[in-house]
């Protein structure tokens, strides 16, 4: 019989050291573009969402989990980054799997996150995009071209200077 919380203890320990083995990486050579992704019509606490509320904004994706303990160090930088920035719609996507979209609501409303999260439910978005590490960020210009993808944790400052030079 498998002990399931060992089991888990394991895959975020995987997981950890697959984020900082390829922090900073790069790896894919094509970029996406919004307009590639079909969004969930609803957020993980059941609000609406219409990326069409974002037109004319830069974009930053957060993909998260909250059994991700990186992923859970970086809500509050990207909620900072949501609350400094007018011309930047942040949107994270909560990766199901070993969590579900209640652990994710709690996580959200502990840390007083105020950006809206959205569910990947079939995995369509993460294999759209290929992401495979958690948590990876990717900024979107105002014409929904991918700029940049961070994975790993993301530095505040770093995300910012980004940023700023796209505004």
């Amino acid at each position: 019989m498998i002990n399931l919380n060992l089991f888990k203890k394991n895959i975020f320990i995987l997981l950890a050291i697959l984020v900082v083995t390829v922090i900073g990486c790069d790896n894919q050579s094509e970029k996406a573009n919004l307009s590639q992704i079909v969004f969930p019509e609803t957020t993980i606490d059941n609000k609406n969402f219409n990326i069409e509320n974002y037109s004319g904004k830069n974009i930053l994706i957060n993909f998260w989990f909250p059994s991700c303990p990186p992923c859970i160090y970086e809500l509050d930088i990207l909620d900072d980054i949501h609350k400094k920035y007018d011309s930047v719609g942040v949107i994270g996507v909560q990766v199901l799997g070993l969590d579900n979209k209640e652990d994710g609501k709690k996580m959200l409303e502990k840390k007083e996150i105020s950006y809206k999260s959205i569910a990947d439910e079939s995995d369509v978005i993460i294999d759209l995009l290929q992401i495979n590490v958690f948590p990876t960020t990717i900024l979107f210009d105002t014409n929904g071209n991918e700029i940049n993808r961070w994975v790993g944790i993301i530095d505040e400052q770093i995300v910012s200077k980004k940023i700023s030079e796209i505004e």
